[in-house]
């Protein structure tokens, strides 16, 4: 079965029904704001969405103290990822590394930033090409670590 890479046009819930729902929670009632600086990245077999993502122009209204520090990132160039998610169904086959080497060779010149919450999802991002910018010390929230990393494309 061959799958496809697409920017994903109309139905955006076609994405957003694949997302957890604390996800769907943050992203449906602020999509009004972020559809025209925002895309939706998709990977489909037989026209079924099984993983995608947000590529993000400008700031987001839900973001916490720790990357509201670095919005800088936008001016500089930069587009946030965000909601990168792979169907459950789906998982352990390299989908969402497929959807950011397909999301890097539409876009060569492209600078993308993005932030965990995960640390185990640190040699992920490392692995496909990302550095660790900046890493929270706990100032902003005792609660909630975070990591953000940096992609920066080989432009020769």
């Amino acid at each position: 079965m061959e799958i496809q890479f697409e920017k994903l046009k109309g139905n955006p819930n076609q994405f957003f029904d694949i997302l957890p729902e604390d996800w769907k929670i943050s992203i449906v009632p602020n999509w009004v704001y972020y559809k025209k600086t925002a895309t939706i990245y998709v990977i489909k077999e037989n026209n079924e969405i099984i993983c995608g993502g947000i590529v993000f122009k400008e700031r987001l209204k839900e973001m916490t103290p720790f990357e509201i520090s670095y919005l800088s990132l936008f001016s500089e160039g930069y587009n946030y990822l965000g909601y990168i998610w792979v169907a459950e169904h789906r998982r352990n086959q390299q989908l969402a590394t497929k959807w950011l080497t397909y999301l890097k060779d539409q876009n060569p010149e492209q600078k993308y930033w993005l932030t965990i919450e995960e640390e185990q999802l640190n040699y992920f991002y490392k692995k496909n090409g990302f550095n660790l910018f900046s890493e929270s010390d706990n100032d902003f929230d005792d609660t909630i670590k975070e990591w953000i990393f940096t992609y920066t494309p080989n432009i020769s």
